[in-house]
């Protein structure tokens, strides 16, 4: 099963984009994980139908940037 997470934007916007506009667009949440170790990237958890993307605490403005990037790839279907 996957689970589209790309309402309102068209394929271009993901590497466009500013991320909070994108965080928006998708309707995901992001939340500071508690897991502070620094090999943990971060996680997309599936919770009732929305995405939530943990992302490990302290990361810096462009660090959160490729994270926030990164994770929604990897939660879109193929």
């Amino acid at each position: 099963m996957s689970v589209a997470i790309s309402r309102g934007c068209r394929p271009d916007d993901w590497s466009s984009r500013p991320v909070d506009e994108l965080i928006a667009a998708v309707d995901v949440g992001v939340v500071e994980s508690s897991i502070a170790d620094p090999d943990f990237l971060g996680a997309a958890v599936l919770v009732a139908g929305r995405w939530w993307l943990h992302l490990r605490p302290g990361l810096s403005g462009p660090e959160r940037d490729v994270v926030v990037r990164e994770l929604l790839a990897r939660a879109m279907p193929t």
